[in-house]
């Protein structure tokens, strides 16, 4: 069988990545120069820059003209595929839209990037799913990306399709940031609807989603969902 002998700069290269990964070091630490490196392994300066080059490549070092070579990282990063377990599969959903009102708290505009002197639109939704109560959201939208305020409520059922009809704007391919965490005070609305006892959780997301040519801001969503229906699942990218 065929051995492939790994080149040296290689070898160096996973030496020095394994020692950091070790946890021997901590972000911001100095690193050994290129000298003590030639001097430990024996080899080239050429073989030490190529191995110090790589390691800058994958994030673990910082090289500093004039000041030297310095920790970054000392975690590997890896790809992972996080996903949401949906419960809706094969189950009766209902979507109620509950109000679009107009609004100016400096608290959104803040968070939509809007003037003072401008507003913005909440829109209320709750879901169900074989009657039970299972998500409040409240999405709130820049002024200039509601078309008709005076619409129904029913064509704001889903606003990805809003966007799409009136903007051609797809919302699921632009760039978002989300953060989910676990709330014991809801807020009343959320509490009642979810039919709550004093102290039960609920799952809160808070979701921005960008433009991906302009940068400004599309939505920035409140989500609440009742605990029994939240799950998710995490997978390295090789399982």
């Amino acid at each position: 069988m065929l051995t492939i002998k790994k080149p040296k700069y290689q070898i160096i290269k996973e030496d020095l990545s394994n020692l950091i990964l070790s946890q021997h070091y901590k972000r911001g630490d100095r690193f050994f120069t290129e000298s003590e490196l030639i001097e430990k392994y024996q080899v080239s300066s050429i073989t030490v820059i190529r191995a110090l080059k790589e390691l800058e490549k994958e994030g673990y070092i910082t090289r500093k003209q004039g000041l030297g070579t310095f920790i970054e990282n000392t975690t590997k990063d890896r790809l992972v595929h996080f996903s949401y377990n949906s419960p809706t599969r094969n189950l009766q959903e209902e979507i109620q839209v509950l109000s679009l009102t107009k609004g100016n708290n400096p608290t959104y505009l803040k968070q939509l990037g809007l003037h003072k002197s401008e507003f913005y639109y909440t829109l209320c939704r709750k879901r169900l799913i074989d009657g039970q109560p299972y998500l409040y959201q409240e999405s709130y939208i820049p002024h200039d990306f509601i078309l008709n305020p005076e619409a129904d409520l029913s064509v704001y059922n889903s606003l990805y399709n809003r966007f799409f009809v009136d903007y051609n704007i797809q919302m699921a391919k632009q760039p978002f940031s989300q953060k989910t965490d676990i709330k014991l005070e809801c807020p009343s609305i959320v509490r009642d609807f979810f039919k709550l006892a004093s102290r039960e959780p609920c799952v809160r997301q808070i979701k921005v989603t960008r433009h991906q040519q302009t940068g400004r801001i599309l939505e920035y969503a409140l989500v609440y969902k009742h605990w029994k229906f939240f799950s998710t699942e995490i997978q390295s990218s090789h399982f």
